[in-house]
């Protein structure tokens, strides 16, 4: 202890340099900083559904969608309604990233063997028969548009190398331009770009908050404003090289690393004040500064660092994740706390050998101790509240649910939750799913009658499974197409008029197929776990389908990883803390003991997310590891 102090007292104003350049640093970093807020960034490149999302996406050029909701008082069918449409449809289709648009209003109407191209001039003059077509024969118009007319929407695919935020922007810039009609706009890109502003304010008020409260606290403790502070900056400086150290490794950060900054602040914060504190209760012991730093080290240090460990330990559990972002909080907040640690055992010590300090200690405030001391009397009460909590925790827990949505994260009278709910209630959902059906003869594929009704014939049975509203693919645009040419409304048998109708669509189905698969899309209706369970065994049993994957699957997939970090993280984090206590103890009985608080604290929790409805995510699953991690304290 006398060699730490030695070093510390001799080497004050090393480290304290050291420490500046080292912040100096950590703030350059902020110019690489980065904020990512897509679902496929959760996913590790090892993870199978995500493999298989992106092989698929890659394979037809495209991605996600982007759903654009057109309100209005009157009907949608207006002509100064159908202009408008025609030229957010026109605008949008320029667009770099945007694949694909479609809306209620065809581009185009096959009229026996001709082909109507619909442009303003054809809205105008033929007005009419525009609408009787869209009403009765159009198959897209009856997903896109509402039944009073009023409301509509426009799909839009996305390319599959498409910045999704930077495509939202551009929507919005065409939005603007228009006000005879509501626009909004939904999908994942759209809960992205929203998410983007949530993080950024997070990071800006966040820690500032944390930081004001956290040295209320400690200048009640202290009664010195000099040194609360002093005792927070070990955590503050933790959280800034923190981040630092997630930019220069060229990391961005996401809706659950955002807050890592913060549990540095609030959880390694501790130390510093364990080191003042005791430093402030030796002041009159010691009148020799290295001596009062070699006393008050050899008190604290032990304690401090176990502290620090444990809390590590805690949060380390996390990296065992499959989740990207739990598994680098895993890794940050551990690092942070420890930045705390060493700025606290050697940073904080330098900074008060060259500070004066108060020519007497402060009395420790004891309140919160009295009340302590006196419920310890009340044992009986204390063990019956123990177990009345642990009872309606447990009663509760069965009904504890994963829930990945993202929409979660925004107020229910938010403009996004207002937009998406107004996508479910008229049109049943704004995500979709992407399916491949084989067709080892590509294109050609759409020539065989027989293997055509087997498909649509697929198609309509995967409509029958809960949760998909409809599906389309190649095989529904040619037969729509024979429809308007001939009336019939079955599929072409001969492979001459498919023939025919394909020279006509060419443009309209090139990302529709490729060499051996043509692209299907099921449109989607609060898909649970038990229904994409459903669809997979949808998918072996049909061998005209070889996959169907998309955002509803992935958030799915976020489900059954969360219940896996969940169960892997408490109990890395159980036996690890179980293992220091012992290591520091030396007695199994007592790290028994000191682990039976956090169990009962976490059974509470849990039932706690439960009664309260607020269930398992992304974030509420870190729960568990964060009070192993802080529930073993000085």
């Amino acid at each position: 202890m006398e060699k730490l102090s030695e070093f510390i007292f001799r080497r004050s104003r090393f480290i304290l340099a050291f420490v500046a350049v080292m912040n100096l640093l950590a703030l350059l970093s902020f110019t690489r900083i980065g904020i990512e807020t897509d679902i496929t960034s959760f996913f590790g490149t090892d993870n199978p559904v995500y493999r298989e999302y992106l092989a698929l996406t890659e394979k037809y050029g495209i991605s996600e969608s982007i759903v654009v909701l057109i309100e209005d008082d009157d009907s949608l069918l207006t002509e100064e309604n159908l202009l408008t449409v025609f030229e957010l449809q026109s605008a949008y289709d320029m667009i770099d990233g945007v694949n694909e648009v479609q809306s209620f209003l065809p581009s185009e109407i096959l009229a026996g063997t001709h082909k109507l191209e619909v442009d303003e001039r054809f809205i105008t003059f033929h007005l009419e028969e525009l609408r009787d077509y869209i009403r009765a024969t159009y198959r897209p118009a009856a997903e896109l548009l509402s039944q009073d007319e009023t409301t509509g929407m426009v799909s839009i695919t996305l390319t599959y190398d498409a910045d999704g935020e930077t495509v939202v922007d551009r929507l919005k810039q065409v939005n603007q331009r228009y006000h005879n009609v509501t626009l909004s706009l939904a999908g994942d890109s759209v809960i992205g770009d929203t998410l983007y502003s949530y993080i950024v304010r997070i990071l800006l008020l966040l820690p500032p908050a944390a930081i004001v409260l956290v040295l209320l606290v400690f200048y009640l403790m202290l009664r010195n404003m000099r040194l609360a502070l002093l005792s927070l900056l070990p955590a503050g400086i933790g959280a800034l090289w923190t981040l630092g150290t997630i930019f220069w490794q060229g990391h961005e950060v996401n809706m659950v690393t955002v807050i890592c900054p913060v549990f540095v602040i609030v959880m390694g914060s501790a130390d510093g004040l364990h080191y003042t504190t005791h430093l402030l209760e030796k002041l009159s012991l010691y009148a020799d500064r290295r001596t009062l730093m070699t006393e008050t080290m050899r008190m604290v240090l032990k304690p401090v660092i176990l502290t620090s460990l444990t809390t590590m330990a805690g949060f380390a559990s996390l990296m065992w994740s499959d989740l990207v972002p739990i598994h680098q909080m895993g890794i940050y907040v551990p690092l942070g706390v420890g930045y705390a640690c060493l700025l606290s055992v050697f940073f904080l010590p330098a900074v008060l050998t060259h500070i004066d300090l108060p020519h007497r200690a402060v009395p420790p405030q004891n309140e919160a101790l009295d009340v302590l001391a006196a419920a310890r009397r009340r044992r009986g009460r204390i063990i019956f509240a123990a177990v009345l909590v642990l009872g309606i925790a447990a009663f509760n827990l069965p009904n504890l649910k994963v829930v990945s949505d993202p929409l979660l994260y925004f107020k229910q009278d938010s403009d996004i939750r207002r937009t998406f709910d107004t996508v479910e209630d008229e049109f049943g959902g704004a995500l979709v799913l992407i399916g491949e059906i084989p067709a080892p003869r590509g294109v050609d594929t759409l020539r065989d009658y027989q293997y055509a009704e087997d498909v649509l014939d697929m198609e309509r049975d995967l409509e029958r499974v809960p949760g998909i509203l409809s599906v389309r693919s190649a095989f529904d645009t040619v037969q729509s197409a024979y429809t308007g040419m001939s009336g019939d409304p079955d599929y072409p048998e001969s492979p001459n008029v498919v023939t025919l109708i394909l020279e006509r669509l060419d443009d309209d189905i090139g990302s529709w197929h490729s060499p051996d698969g043509l692209r299907l899309v099921a449109r989607t209706s609060n898909l649970t776990s038990d229904d994409v369970a459903l669809l997979r065994q949808f998918t072996a049993g049909h061998p005209e389908l070889s996959v169907l994957n998309g955002s509803p699957v992935l958030y799915d997939e976020l489900n059954r990883l969360t219940v896996e970090s969940q169960v892997k993280s408490l109990a890395v984090a159980l036996v690890l803390v179980f293992l220091m206590l012992l290591l520091f103890f030396r007695r199994l009985r007592a790290a028994v003991v000191g682990l039976v608080p956090i169990v009962i604290t976490i059974v509470a929790i849990m039932g706690t997310l439960a009664l309260t409805g607020f269930h398992l995510n992304m974030v509420t699953a870190t729960l568990s590891a964060v009070t192993v991690g802080v529930g073993v304290d000085y």
